[in-house]
């Protein structure tokens, strides 16, 4: 019995640091892939896009429609992709350090009019307009990662974009309630039922639709973050073609 109970431990012990070693060699391989996508990917399309930036503008002359068309695609090719690299980055350094929010007091309106703004130049290329409708004063505070809300709002914005239909509105609806503040995007979209929707926000990898997987990052980090801040995801599809993506926060 002695022997016996000596064998195992010895076994155990082998067996640990079997794990440990390819547990190192698995996360040198991630680090290795974050590596990669930070500067041999996510670096020259940020080159590409600003130069695109300025041929669009017409910095180097004048460009015919069929011209300016093909560089749109492009660019809005070159951005989807980057939205992607960096969503992976994101999502892989968030899910190893997660990190403590940094909770501070916010203007929420004034994160979600910036973050329009920044976004608005995706929505033109589908030739789509950003309408924000609030039900709430000029100024709201909320108690929040500044950072990380930012990330939210411009990933469910993106997520609306991406899905909406093109010559559409998408909606932005800010209501303030006695004990909540919320956060809409409405768009004209397909039906999806709502083991769709739910699928949308899941952990997936080796998806074939580049589309999806896409909204499906934006998504699934929104409600990460969603979900630290102990706050309510809202998400459904009507049949009158509509889709709601969003968050209810409590004060």
């Amino acid at each position: 019995m002695f022997f016996k109970k000596r064998f195992i431990k010895k076994f155990r012990l082998k067996l640990r640091k079997i794990k440990n070693k390819y547990f190192k060699e698995i996360q040198d391989e991630k680090n290795k892939y974050i590596r990669v996508l930070n500067h041999d990917i996510k670096t020259p399309l940020l080159a590409q896009n600003q130069s695109l930036e300025l041929v669009l503008n017409e910095k180097f002359g004048k460009l015919s429609n069929e011209q300016k068309e093909i560089i749109e695609e492009i660019y809005n090719s070159n951005n989807f992709l980057l939205d992607i690299v960096t969503n992976s980055i994101f999502l892989e350094k968030y899910e190893k350090e997660k990190p403590e929010l940094k909770l501070e007091k916010v203007d929420f309106i004034e994160q979600i009019t910036d973050c329009c703004e920044m976004i608005k130049k995706q929505a033109k290329l589908k030739s789509q307009n950003i309408v924000i409708k609030a039900k709430a004063n000029k100024k709201i505070n909320l108690e929040a990662d500044k950072i990380l809300v930012q990330k939210i709002i411009s990933n469910i914005l993106k997520s609306s974009i991406s899905q909406g239909f093109e010559n559409s509105d998408i909606e932005v609806l800010i209501n303030e309630n006695k004990d909540s503040i919320s956060f809409y995007t409405k768009n004209k979209s397909i039906y999806m039922t709502k083991e769709k929707i739910n699928s949308l926000f899941e952990d997936k990898k080796g998806l074939s639709d580049f589309n999806q997987l896409g909204m499906n990052l934006n998504l699934n980090i929104a409600k990460k973050l969603i979900n630290a801040h102990k706050w309510d995801i809202v998400a459904q599809s009507k049949k009158d073609n509509s889709s709601t993506f969003g968050f209810v926060a409590k004060k």
